[in-house]
């Protein structure tokens, strides 16, 4: 069935209709959250508080955008308010586990030296778009991860699309930056 069903039986009273867009979004939203937040637990917490803001404010969706866009929308806004929140208390919001890098099995039939370089070098990206404010953290994730097109991105992050677009390419840009510098100094010693 379509999310729209779903929501309609949730707004007439059937609150078990709401497990099926939980279930459906689940991944979605805590992928999206976890870009702010490196513990699971803490991830996992977030990812509810999504789906509570959601459901508290289900009344308010008027099927302009899919609802799955809207979600993300309330999941953008609650994981930049969380990162807020930590980098205002002193937590890093940069904590990266090494665990979440693997190497693939193409990789490692390149050659244990070229593989671990090209680990080393996507554990070093990672932890430059980690350390980006967490709005920007958050829209490297919608493009490149999720795969979300400008126009969901702009309505997500309350952006215009053209504001999205320079937004993603002064941020691609800074991470080129930031990644060169990083490998020069290594190859300057």
């Amino acid at each position: 069935m379509e999310d729209h069903h779903y929501i309609e039986r949730v707004l007439k009273g059937d609150l078990n209709a709401y497990t099926p867009l939980v279930e459906k979004y689940r991944r979605y939203v805590f992928v999206l959250v976890t870009r702010t937040c490196t513990h699971p637990a803490e991830a996992e917490e977030l990812a509810q508080d999504v789906f509570v803001k959601a459901y508290e404010h289900l009344s308010t969706f008027r099927g302009a955008s899919a609802f799955s866009t809207w979600l993300y929308r309330i999941a953008f806004n609650t994981a930049v308010s969380h990162a807020r929140k930590k980098k205002r208390y002193g937590v890093s919001i940069d904590e990266i586990d090494p665990r979440r890098f693997a190497v693939s099995e193409d990789e490692s039939n390149e050659g244990e030296g070229k593989a671990l370089r090209r680990e080393e070098r996507y554990v070093a990206l990672e932890r430059l778009v980690a350390s980006l404010p967490a709005d920007e953290q958050m829209l490297v994730s919608l493009f490149y991860k999720e795969g979300l097109k400008m126009e969901e991105i702009a309505y997500i992050c309350g952006l215009s699309l053209t504001n999205t677009k320079v937004k993603i390419h002064r941020i691609r840009k800074k991470i080129h930056t930031l990644f060169k510098e990083e490998y020069s100094d290594e190859t300057d010693e």
